[in-house]
């Protein structure tokens, strides 16, 4: 009887061990148990150009690595939950200390560079508010020292980040209603800091918009929804027609037809 006890007991035993096996192999991906070093983090962010629009998800997301915790030249940086104002939000901390990177949401580790002697990685968060979906930050870490830059973007997504020798050049549209999605703004990050590069002059405007006509314009217009049974509609999802109107301001040699017409008393109105 006590053989019996005893190979059931032993069959019970490899069950058990074959169960939490397979539980162990189907969590390993989403799970990050160790703390990542800086050079995995570089890595994962240069096979991942992508990482602003990632065609695949990775096995270990950059921003689990960062939750988990990553060996930089200052110790471990770190992202932990905290409670903001009744609000649960997360901060960063750096060897123990914290930084002056928190946020409302997640905080995003969009991308890592090596520079020189610097360690220097780019944080996407959000800061609560309707009027603003996203916003960006650089920490900059060597040996000796650590820096944040101030809060920048124009609150929608990155759409490139570029090395350009010892600097950074982001980009992302300029959010402006009058230019629609497809002008860009471009921000510097060089020795520390964030500089926002020039936007658009008028006579660039007008060299954007050069190869356009009246009726080009209303064809850009119906496709967005904003041009509808010969009318420009001016609501809000619209944005008012601005758009179209900066297009139509800018025409440099216009054919006065009947959409040059109809534009021009829309956009006069």
């Amino acid at each position: 009887m006590s053989k019996k006890i005893g190979l059931v007991s032993f069959i019970l035993l490899l069950i058990g061990l074959a169960a939490w096996l397979i539980y162990s192999s189907n969590n390993k991906s989403s799970t990050v148990n160790l703390v990542s070093e800086y050079s995995d983090v570089v890595k994962q962010s240069a096979s991942a150009p992508t990482a602003l629009k990632p065609e695949s998800v990775p096995d270990i997301s950059l921003t689990a690595m960062l939750r988990a915790g990553i060996y930089t030249n200052q110790g471990v940086l770190q992202s932990e939950s905290i409670n903001l104002v009744n609000i649960e939000g997360r901060r960063l901390m750096l060897n123990g200390q914290p930084l002056q990177v928190q946020a409302v949401s997640e905080i995003e580790l969009i991308k890592a560079f090596e520079l020189g002697n610097q360690q220097i990685v780019l944080f996407g968060f959000n800061q609560g508010g309707n009027q603003c979906g996203i916003q960006y930050q650089m920490l900059s870490i060597t040996e000796s020292t650590s820096s944040t830059s101030k809060v920048f973007g124009s609150c929608l997504q990155l759409t490139s980040v570029m090395e350009s020798g010892n600097e950074i050049i982001l980009s992302m549209p300029q959010n402006n209603p009058y230019l629609g999605a497809d002008v860009l703004v471009n921000y510097k990050y060089s020795n520390g800091q964030i500089y926002e590069q020039a936007k658009l002059t008028k006579q660039q405007l007008k060299q954007k918009y050069a190869n356009l006509s009246a009726t080009k314009i209303l064809q850009v217009a119906s496709a967005d929804g904003c041009y509808v049974d010969g009318i420009m509609l001016d609501d809000n999802s619209c944005g008012n027609g601005r758009k179209y109107c900066v297009m139509f301001k800018n025409l440099t040699r216009p054919v006065k037809n009947a959409d040059y017409k109809l534009l021009k008393s829309f956009c006069t109105n």
